[in-house]
């Protein structure tokens, strides 16, 4: 699964990199230790209904999706992840599958271990090994509360809010020793067809985001140890990945 994350990339290389606009302002602090229903960055294409062209763009969402018939924002507390293997099945999800579809940045993310008297956890950051960013396959949901309208735009009084929930799979190889779900980690030449709005059906969509070859290879991450003070929301900094450079 992915309950916590990091993202202190600098924005603009990225935005070059995935040739997407900026619609945030101000921007989003760098943050080490983000949890489930914290605003995060998300990257999502849409059409313009006037011109007919297509935006990529960056935007801040709420980690959590929120689908139209959520009754109130505490409902993001159990959707800010979502199994691949049933994401056309969820009335939760299923809506956002064939239209809403989006890109989670990160610089890593973390998993606890417990020890082998299963009394202590020791977390550890997963990353990829040349430091460059993650991409989260993801989910989004414009939501405007009890029996509110679904839609890519906001009202006039901006209460349409922007949801998000991070894809997971079942975890191979060592990342599996770590816990039975990872997230689905996309390589930057898979980004743009998962993107793609012409994907615009649901089942397409769920075919591809469960085709294992469009994954990130897990070779190409890192897993280390970091100081156990990730696991308080209320510590950040990047003094929280310090901790031994030992691969699990």
């Amino acid at each position: 699964m992915c309950g916590r994350f990091a993202f202190f990339q600098e924005i603009d290389p990225l935005l070059d990199d995935l040739g997407a606009v900026d619609l945030e302002d101000p921007r989003l602090r760098s943050r080490w230790n983000i949890p489930p229903t914290a605003p995060i960055h998300v990257v999502t294409e849409s059409i313009d209904k006037e011109t007919g062209e297509v935006l990529r763009a960056l935007r801040v969402a709420r980690w959590g999706l929120l689908p139209p018939f959520a009754k109130d924002e505490s409902f993001s507390s159990r959707t800010f992840n979502a199994r691949r293997e049933t994401l056309g099945e969820k009335p939760s999800f299923r809506g956002s599958l064939s239209r809403y579809r989006a890109i989670v940045p990160m610089d890593g993310y973390y998993e606890w271990v417990r020890d082998e008297k299963g009394k202590r956890k020791q977390p550890y950051f997963i990353a990829p090994a040349d430091g460059s960013p993650l991409y989260m396959a993801a989910l989004v949901s414009w939501w405007k509360g009890p029996g509110g309208h679904e839609g890519p735009a906001a009202s006039d009084d901006g209460a349409f809010l922007l949801s998000a929930t991070i894809i997971t799979r079942e975890a191979t190889g060592d990342l599996a020793r770590i816990h039975d779900r990872t997230p689905v980690m996309l390589p930057r030449d898979q980004v743009d067809a998962w993107l793609d709005t012409s994907m615009d059906h649901k089942e397409a969509a769920a075919a591809w985001i469960n085709d294992d070859s469009h994954l990130l290879e897990d070779s190409l991450l890192a897993v280390r140890e970091v100081d156990p003070a990730v696991g308080k929301v209320g510590n950040d900094g990047p003094e929280l990945l310090e901790g031994p450079r030992r691969l699990l």
